[in-house]
């Protein structure tokens, strides 16, 4: 845009203004025309050193730059006056010093190391904070040291590329990490943030360096990943030297881990795991033969909620498609969204043997133990039956044949015989009875025949027989 212009004759009035002008002077255009040039532009046009401004009919006033050449108009001489409104670039220029004033005094008394270098990367500048940094004073550094000269020498070629690319107006500036070796030869660990300053045309002329002690980070740091190192050691060492089998499935269900006793178990070479989706590789089929659909099998049943799944009768499938019986446990990986599971699993195929073993030897002994009690309660039936049966069926002819002849006295010395008779079978049954079962005993009918006997004795004599029978379990209390 043009700047305002107005042509003003010998006596400097005003010939004629620009629209431009008259907007800068306030005034409407022919307002302007016929005023003196100092009625709006104090100071005139002939000092060059003078600071001009405009001032508006109500006094106000702008800072403004003047340029003059000569015209001729109606063969008299005049002059074109180009005024240039200079306010906000003596703002620019204001605060640019203000900044400059600040950045001076943080510079030099700020708590931060700060050094300005050439293109050549010379420092010009360094604060008292890098001085103490390096360990060099400012007499030894400025104008004589580059950034590189105080830079480990495994570190000196660290961002020399980036802070050739800052000078040259590539890239706005960078930060790195690196090393300086100071004066006393101690390696300090720093940040460096570097920026590129212009001149008022843009172009750069220097550039400037940030540089923050980060040594005791850094040493935390190093310090943080050789423990972490630690761990991934002996976390891989567990691993592979672990006797359950563990694989890591990603939300997709694909192995993203195994160590070497999955593999072992599977069949599979443990690099051959990595990548192939898990369910249809070892879990596809229940151990019934039955499909078994990933969408019921809880080690993909993938939730942040989810607990953790104990599974003890399932089947997995080995590489050759021979099933194996196992106990697993499933865990869902506990980060932001759902990543996965952890499964844990063994091998119980020796367990499940024994334990059918185990279970075949307890049926074996069951069976024996029952031959040996049925073989026993035959035994005690052919004596019961052979011996105390018999010599009660004995007593009771006896008894009868007796009953039909003799006085009463005689009658009743023969039932006393009759009676110890029946008390010393009685102590036989009794002593066979501790040795049986109630169940044995009632099979043989021995209680029927002592209650028979009794009944026929009192029937026969006419007396009153009272009978006292004590079924005991084997080793155990009396039962009536």
């Amino acid at each position: 845009m043009p700047d305002p212009t107005v042509v003003v004759d010998r006596q400097l009035r005003v010939l004629a203004a620009s629209r431009t002008a008259s907007s800068l002077l306030d005034r409407q255009r022919s307002d302007v025309t016929g005023l003196r040039l100092d009625e709006f532009l104090p100071g005139g046009v002939l000092d060059p050193e003078a600071k001009l401004s405009v001032r508006s009919p109500e006094g106000n006033q702008r800072p403004v730059e003047i340029s003059v050449r000569v015209i001729e108009v109606d063969d008299s001489p005049a002059l074109v006056v180009a005024i240039r409104d200079v306010t906000e670039r003596r703002s620019r220029a204001a605060a640019l010093r203000e900044a400059g004033e600040r950045f001076k005094r943080l510079f030099e008394d700020g708590p931060v190391a700060m050094a300005l270098a050439g293109d050549d990367l010379v420092l010009a500048e360094v604060n008292a904070a890098f001085c103490k940094l390096t360990g060099y004073s400012a007499e030894e550094l400025q104008d004589h040291l580059t950034f590189n000269d105080i830079s480990h020498p495994d570190d000196q070629d660290v961002g020399l590329r980036l802070a050739q690319r800052t000078f040259a107006g590539e890239i706005p500036g960078f930060k790195l990490d690196k090393r300086y070796l100071r004066k006393d030869g101690e390696v300090v660990w720093v940040e460096v943030s570097a920026s590129s300053i212009h001149d008022e045309e843009g172009r750069p002329t220097k550039t400037l360096g940030v540089i923050q002690d980060i040594t005791e980070r850094r040493l935390a740091l190093t310090h943080a990943h050789e423990e972490l190192d630690r761990l991934a050691r002996e976390r891989d060492r567990i691993l592979e030297f672990a006797g359950e089998g563990i694989y890591h499935v990603d939300e997709d269900g694909r192995i993203t881990f195994a160590n070497p006793a999955a593999a072992k178990m599977l069949g599979w070479p443990l690099e051959a795991l990595i990548g192939k989706p898990a369910h249809e590789l070892l879990h596809h089929t229940r151990a019934d033969g039955s499909h078994f659909s990933r969408h019921d099998c809880p080690i993909h049943r993938l939730s942040p909620e989810r607990a953790v799944q104990h599974v003890t009768d399932d089947v997995f499938w080995r590489r050759d498609g021979e099933r194996f019986p196992v106990h697993y446990t499933s865990a869902p990986v506990r980060e932001p969204g759902v990543t996965g599971a952890v499964v844990v699993f063994t091998d119980v195929s020796e367990q499940v043997a024994m334990q059918a073993a185990l279970q075949d030897a307890r049926a074996h002994a069951a069976r024996e133990r029952l031959k040996v009690a049925e073989a026993e309660r035959a035994r005690w039936a052919r004596e019961l039956h052979d011996e105390t049966l018999q010599g009660l069926a004995a007593l009771h002819v006896q008894l009868a044949s007796r009953a039909q002849t003799g006085t009463v006295e005689e009658m009743v010395l023969r039932m006393r015989g009759a009676q110890e008779q029946i008390e010393s079978e009685m102590e036989k049954l009794r002593g066979l009875i501790a040795d049986l079962r109630p169940a044995a005993l009632d099979e043989l009918g021995l209680e029927a025949s002592v209650r028979d006997l009794a009944e026929r004795t009192q029937v026969v004599y006419g007396i009153e027989v009272t009978t006292r029978l004590e079924l005991h379990d084997v080793g155990g209390a009396p039962r009536r």
